[in-house]
């Protein structure tokens, strides 16, 4: 879960905690008043070039679904992988008490898969990440591979077994023609509820019982195409040493609150390194706000997209790469590798 860092200075899990709290706090104050709209940044992703589909000279390749945050759905018409499955979406208000998955949320979301979801891989153990995986995967006979704490969210589902794995780092698991390799890379900085989950997490739960564990990043590779996908906005240097990619799928939540050059670091490792030349922004979005309406950008509280979008442009001019938003709930087609 990606929140505002607390001052320069304050590193204590206690401070970090009463300031999310108290930001959590205002922004459901501010969202309960009728007609009052905090603020936001001014970045319009409908007016960026979505089609990239058609952009000259690219083939068709892999089919794309964007359910907000850091769900995404990969399919080639026979098979499809999910990473998180996260649809809920609970207010700011609801986080201030105690969250659930929602049903209804989530039949609604996954009306708009357009086939069969075979397997689920979460990044991490927060709640805008794991927390539906479990009954996403009752509800499509899918597998749910992430964390054991990731999978103590889904016990506490009722998930049963057999659709439970552990994601093992360097492994590469194999889904049709779909091979996924997991890498442990870092949570964006000073995250909330570090920590792991020892136990089956009893529903509605506290927001702060969804405590992070590893944090994972997934090297995709498919005949029509490898595609690396990077939930949390941070890097380990030389993480994807070697890694030669056609698409990367980049996590940009609070990366308007880091420094330029942290953010020329991130860009650098998991962009320029693997030779990507398509990069797909996610974990942008409010994630309180419900799919049935369009997306919004996090408000200026948590995060100041506009910033971050500053600093990538020039990145990716530099490096000859076409960033490109993800419509929601929209099947889209990737361009192919070559």
């Amino acid at each position: 879960m990606e929140f505002l860092r607390p001052a320069t200075g304050f590193s204590s899990r206690r401070i970090k905690i009463v300031t999310v709290t108290a930001l959590i706090v205002l922004a459901a104050l501010v969202g309960a008043l009728q007609g009052v709209v905090y603020a936001r940044p001014a970045v319009d992703v409908d007016s960026a070039e979505v089609l990239y589909e058609r952009d000259a000279g690219r083939k068709p390749g892999l089919r794309a679904v964007f359910f907000g945050t850091s769900t995404i759905l990969l399919t080639d018409g026979m098979s499809s992988i999910m990473t998180d499955g996260f649809f809920s979406r609970p207010s700011w208000l609801r986080l201030m008490m105690s969250i659930k998955p929602d049903p209804e949320e989530i039949n609604f979301a996954l009306r708009k898969a357009p086939s069969k979801i075979d397997a689920i891989f979460v990044a991490h153990a927060h709640h805008d990440h794991a927390m539906d995986s479990g009954l996403v995967a009752q509800k499509t006979d899918a597998i749910v591979y992430g964390s054991e704490s990731t999978l103590n969210i889904a016990r506490g589902q009722s998930t049963p077994e057999h659709q439970l794995r552990v994601l093992k780092v360097g492994q590469t698991v194999l889904i049709g023609h779909f091979r996924v390799t997991a890498f442990e890379t870092p949570h964006s900085p000073d995250a909330i509820s570090p920590g792991f989950i020892t136990h089956p997490v009893q529903f509605p739960a506290k927001l702060g019982e969804f405590r992070a564990a590893e944090n994972h990043s997934f090297f995709v590779e498919h005949p029509l195409g490898k595609v690396l996908i990077v939930p949390s906005a941070n890097y380990s240097v030389n993480a994807f040493e070697g890694l030669q990619a056609d698409i990367v799928i980049l996590g940009i939540g609070t990366l308007g609150r880091q420094s330029n050059v942290f953010t020329e670091t991130y860009w650098n490792e998991v962009v320029t390194k693997t030779g990507a030349k398509l990069v797909l922004p996610v974990h942008w979005d409010d994630f309180t706000q419900s799919l049935r309406a369009p997306l919004v950008p996090l408000p200026l509280f948590a995060d100041n997209m506009n910033v971050a979008m500053e600093w990538l442009g020039p990145l990716a001019k530099r490096d000859g790469v076409a960033i490109r938003f993800l419509p929601s709930l929209r099947e889209v087609t990737l361009p192919a590798g070559n």
